[in-house]
């Protein structure tokens, strides 16, 4: 059984769990990141001169950014399934011309924020396991002091696999429409992942104690892999049915995952 459980195709991963990268640019350098093209740099004092506030209240001035365009690139290689965030700002002053901030993963673009942007944290940025190139390219006409874009608190996570035998599985099907009260949709956490465009029902099999931990984290954020590799993230909303199959060492525990491609852009 431990070989079945350790190299079945079919996966269930615990989201988020392992904290791969996290730079806050305190030191006021690039991090890992490399300049391939025009300029980017550490924020200053001197050189935030809107004294524009990140997300915790302060100011901009322990982040990364470009003024007059410019493309950083880094390589990361992963052992599991995870997500990327980062927090961004577009300033634009002067609105004729181009102002673009683009985030890319392995040549696809995953983030596009065109002209003024105030502060956002992006969604969550899935990510296979394997080696990757991460890009950010900012491209302006340049307008001195009246342009820039600016990053913060890079992050990537990425999940542990759950030591579990999928049985009776049925592969994914769309779901469309479940939300009924359509001045909540998509506000909240609870109607977007009711709203959701993906179901997948099947059956994990745990020993005594694996079965146990999953009980206690079947709540949180999962992935699924299934048979041709693609990575689903979602929730348990649906009470979960666990069966007794030998006592104290094999339970089986039925379960539906509701995925919303509302919540993370997909997998690369």
């Amino acid at each position: 059984m431990h070989d079945l459980l350790t190299y079945h195709k079919l996966k269930l991963i615990h989201a988020n769990q392992v904290t791969y990268l996290k730079e806050e640019y305190t030191d006021q350098t690039l991090g890992g990141w490399n300049i391939t093209d025009g300029e980017w740099h550490a924020i200053t004092v001197d050189s935030n001169i809107d004294e524009s506030g990140g997300l915790d209240g302060d100011l901009a001035i322990e982040s990364i950014g470009s003024y007059d365009g410019g493309t950083i690139e880094r390589e990361i290689e992963l052992d599991n399934y995870g997500e990327i965030l980062f927090e961004h700002y577009v300033q634009n002053e002067n609105l004729d011309g181009i102002n673009t901030l683009k985030f890319y993963v392995d040549g696809v673009e995953k983030l596009c924020v065109e002209g003024a942007s105030p502060w956002y944290r992006c969604a969550p940025i899935g990510v296979s396991p394997g080696t990757h190139t991460l890009k950010f390219v900012y491209d302006t006409d340049g307008a001195p002091n009246s342009k820039k874009a600016v990053i913060d608190t890079f992050t990537i996570r990425i999940g542990k696999t759950v030591p579990c035998l999928i049985t009776t599985y049925q592969p994914a099907k769309p779901i469309r429409n479940l939300a009924s009260n359509k001045v909540l949709r998509g506000n909240i956490q609870y109607q977007q992942m009711i709203k959701s465009d993906t179901e997948i029902n099947f059956t994990a099999t745990f020993s005594g104690l694996e079965y146990h931990y999953f009980m206690s984290i079947c709540e949180d954020t999962f992935y699924f892999v299934d048979e041709f590799g693609i990575c689903y993230r979602g929730i348990f909303p649906e009470d979960t049915e666990p069966n007794m199959i030998a006592m104290n060492c094999v339970y089986a525990v039925e379960l539906c995952m509701r995925s919303c491609n509302q919540i993370a852009r997909g997998f690369c």
